[in-house]
């Protein structure tokens, strides 16, 4: 799994392109979906990657050197994002903390007490934007917008209507194109909201709705959905049930685990890989290393 890059991340994604190529046997996701569902065996070290978020610096960086290297790609696209009618309420919280003069902000988060981050450097900015992002995932959705709506005034940064430079999404013909190459194009909801912070009137329109309208842009059909942020306590059953019913193929979560040929097509594991890993600390990932039972939020989640 990998989410955003850059052009300073080239040399990384070369070597681990190499190392998935002279070591494992590349699949699209769709055949790895075939196979379970035919009950047909796949390629001993069978490995498929996927992109999440649909960003444009996947197209600027990383597709050259994954068709390179002859590795399937599944790229799941916000479908709002991709429309150009709004851009990713993490990169916005970003955004504000690293543009802000502000040294420190008090933040409230309904229903929590308000709380001071500290954004007097680099360092600061970076945990305290962290931060923010894991107490917005845990609350109501509605929650989340009132923050957002407020996130301006309060950091005293204008937030542009199109993402800026680096973060903008691959538009439609982008997405067609790459697709013309042999990338396989998923869904990753309308907006990215955490799905089991929505209320169930809004479900149908995430999911069900996306993929609609993903189609109907695209002009083919869109067989994969992704869970934003992707853990258990951000999915919820009901979620899941309207992905299985929308006529998903398969879904993807960001649950760590390698997997069996009777695994869930609707529940699939992933190894999240970053570029501020390095090169053999991802070959141990691949290897099914430094996987935890559980995310920190879910041991609490089990604990209470």
């Amino acid at each position: 799994m990998f989410h955003a890059f850059t052009a300073a991340d080239t040399p990384l994604l070369e070597a681990v392109c190499g190392h998935i190529a002279r070591n494992f046997e590349p699949v699209a996701l769709s055949a790895l979906v075939d196979s379970a569902e035919a009950g047909r065996s796949l390629p001993d070290l069978a490995l498929t990657v996927t992109v999440d978020d649909g960003y444009r610096n996947y197209l600027e960086h990383a597709h050259p050197i994954f068709r390179r290297h002859r590795i399937p790609v599944t790229v799941y696209s916000v479908a709002d994002f991709a429309d150009g009618q709004l851009w990713l309420w993490t990169d916005q919280v970003a955004y504000c903390l690293d543009q802000t003069k502000k040294s420190s902000i008090t933040a409230a988060i309904p229903p929590r007490e308000p709380a001071e981050f500290d954004i007097s450097s680099p360092h600061a900015r970076r945990a305290a934007t962290e931060a923010i992002w894991e107490e917005l995932k845990l609350v109501p959705d509605a929650a989340r917008q009132q923050f957002m709506a407020a996130l301006s005034d309060l950091t005293g940064v204008e937030i542009p209507p199109e993402a800026p430079p680096g973060i903008q999404a691959m538009s439609w013909d982008e997405l067609r194109g790459i697709a013309a190459e042999g990338v396989e194009i998923g869904c990753h909801t309308r907006t990215h909201p955490i799905l089991s912070r929505l209320p169930q009137a809004r479900l149908d329109g995430e999911i069900r709705g996306a993929k609609a309208y993903m189609e109907d842009r695209l002009g083919f059909p869109v067989a994969h959905f992704c869970y934003p942020n992707g853990r258990d306590i951000d999915i919820g059953d009901a979620a899941a049930e309207c992905v299985r019913s929308a006529g998903f193929r398969s879904a993807a979560t960001t649950v760590w685990g390698l997997h069996t040929p009777d695994a869930d097509p609707m529940r699939l594991r992933r190894i999240p890989t970053g570029t501020d890993q390095s090169s053999g600390y991802i070959f141990e990932l691949l290897a099914g290393l430094h996987m935890p039972r559980h995310f920190p939020e879910e041991k609490a989640a089990l604990a209470a």
